[in-house]
């Protein structure tokens, strides 16, 4: 078994949680540290981030932390929760020896949550596990969007910007503009304006299947592309954005029954049967 840790940048509290893990695991099971442990753990084996491969990705930090080793890491992610929400994460702090436990006796299982593919004029930039955002470049400046859904034509709108969601993605960003939560098994794309210049407008969700274009129009449009708030791509009004569901999707690694349990806990709070 080959295991490698992840951490949030300068974060000395999530090296100690490496330690605690490290101290647990089996001798035999191979170890990688990412770059950002060089200070904290010292004389071991590092790797840049977009090096690293391996059985199981231990993240420690917040959903950031999952969403940038999503971004460039390869291997099923178990985040271990040291932000506020943490809804990517599987692990709350307390729980990280009982956990490591559960997995060296294999009572762990893999979901996978389906990706997002972003082309520009056809050239592929990059790709996203919670959300694309296209957004204006400049705060405060709304921007004409066209959206056209398997070549059909179905909207224009100003607004400062339009994010595309995963079912997973439909818990962060895409929440906060009044998208709705999508369950992981419906394979579905959540598409919300942000702040549009209209009262008609409303979220809509398409098939996974779909292919998703936006354009903008008129002069001085340009915009960014912001990937699961990870990565940036730069966008002009000469330019055509499309989104299509990506090929591969990406492993996580639960010990949960089912996804109710992870919504009831980070988003609903409270709630009794």
């Amino acid at each position: 078994m080959k295991i490698a840790f992840i951490i949030k940048k300068n974060c000395p509290r999530c090296a100690k949680i490496v330690k605690r893990i490290d101290d647990i695991l089996p001798q035999e099971w191979e170890r990688i540290y990412e770059e950002e442990l060089r200070p904290f753990i010292k004389e071991k084996e590092y790797r840049p981030l977009d090096e690293i491969e391996a059985d199981i990705l231990f993240t420690i930090g917040g959903d950031g932390t999952v969403l940038l080793a999503a971004q460039k890491a390869k291997g099923a992610i178990l985040g271990i929760n040291m932000g506020s929400l943490g809804f990517l994460s599987e692990v709350e702090v307390g729980k990280v020896e009982e956990t490591v436990y559960r997995i060296i006796r294999g009572e762990h299982r893999f979901v996978e949550f389906m990706r997002l593919e972003v082309m520009v004029n056809g050239e592929i930039v990059g790709y996203a596990l919670n959300e694309v955002v296209v957004h204006s470049n400049r705060i405060a400046k709304v921007r004409n969007f066209k959206l056209y859904l398997d070549g059909s034509f179905v909207e224009r709108t100003k607004a400062d910007g339009i994010i595309v969601a995963t079912p997973i993605g439909s818990t962060s960003y895409s929440l906060s503009a009044g998208g709705p939560i999508v369950m992981p098994a419906t394979q579905a794309m959540v598409i919300s304006y942000l702040a549009p210049v209209t009262l008609r407008i409303r979220p809509m969700v398409a098939p996974s299947t779909s292919v998703l274009d936006i354009l903008v129009s008129g002069i001085d449009q340009d915009c960014l592309i912001i990937l699961d708030g990870q990565k940036e791509v730069n966008f002009t009004s000469s330019d055509k954005v499309t989104i299509t569901r990506a090929s591969k999707s990406y492993k996580f690694i639960t010990l949960r029954r089912d996804f109710y349990a992870k919504l009831r806990e980070k988003l609903l709070k409270d709630v009794v049967n």
